[in-house]
């Protein structure tokens, strides 16, 4: 706990080591001695002990620790549903997903490690926004104590998907800017050590404009561009053959300006 959140007179769940299945303890704050140190007098167990803690070492209010260690374990859980799912943080999926929910404008709503949480009408209405059903909830998914949702990585990645689908628009402009940026420092002397980064950005960038369709609207405009570029060739060779060569290499000169 932060040192401004602890009262004297309080008890509080105390956890000395490290890791969720450490032992706890039920302790009292007697006194503030200096900096992060308190002194406590131990409820359960060895009742009547005294002894000094450290605030970091103070969980949360004694009242409220069932509900802080059902949370503990909800997130315990989800985390292991990751993993499970193959979930890596230095990978371009997670790139993917940091820049997909970044670009949202959705304050309330933060993508860390796998996990999307927030506040759950700023979920809801990122779930509007994207047509997903907002009745859809993995097993994993939860509401900690505070009434913030937690969703894990499988939701996580069809909601992306998704919004990608729905508002291409937001997502790309987003990378469009930040790819034309990056390049752009790159090309400046002193800035080699942009190329790594540009490059394992780039990775990123493909699998979203995959998500977004922009690579297949980009190859169908090509591929109506050949079949203009055949419809006009056709059309200067029946000029041609027709006698009149002024029109022709006029159609020519435009279609090689192109």
């Amino acid at each position: 706990m932060q040192k401004s959140e602890i009262q004297v007179g309080k008890e509080y769940a105390l956890r000395e080591g490290k890791g969720p299945d450490a032992p706890v303890h039920r302790v009292k704050i007697i006194q503030h001695v200096r900096g992060k140190k308190w002194k406590a007098e131990w409820i359960a167990p060895n009742p009547g002990l005294v002894d000094y803690v450290e605030s970091q070492n103070l969980l949360v209010p004694w009242k409220e620790q069932k509900a802080f260690f059902r949370d503990e374990e909800r997130a315990h859980q989800l985390r292991a549903d990751n993993e499970r799912h193959g979930y890596k943080e230095d990978s371009p999926i997670a790139n993917v997903l940091y820049e997909v929910f970044e670009s949202l404008g959705e304050k309330d709503l933060h993508f860390y490690r796998g996990v999307l949480s927030g506040r759950p009408d700023a979920l809801d209405r990122v779930k509007e926004r994207a047509g997903f059903d907002r009745t859809k909830t993995s097993t994993f998914a939860y509401v900690d104590r505070h009434g913030t949702i937690h969703i894990p990585y499988t939701e996580v990645l069809e909601l992306a998907k998704a919004f990608c689908i729905s508002e291409p628009s937001t997502i790309l402009l987003n990378i469009e800017t930040t790819e034309r940026e990056w390049v752009q420092k790159a090309s400046q002397p002193g800035n080699d050590y942009m190329l790594p980064l540009l490059n394992e950005y780039r990775a990123s960038w493909a699998i979203i404009r995959q998500w977004t369709g922009y690579e297949a609207a980009i190859a169908q405009k090509e591929a109506q561009i050949q079949r203009l570029e055949r419809l006009v060739s056709d059309a200067i060779y029946a000029l041609q053959k027709a006698g009149l060569d002024d029109a022709a290499n006029r159609l020519r000169r435009a279609l090689q300006k192109t």
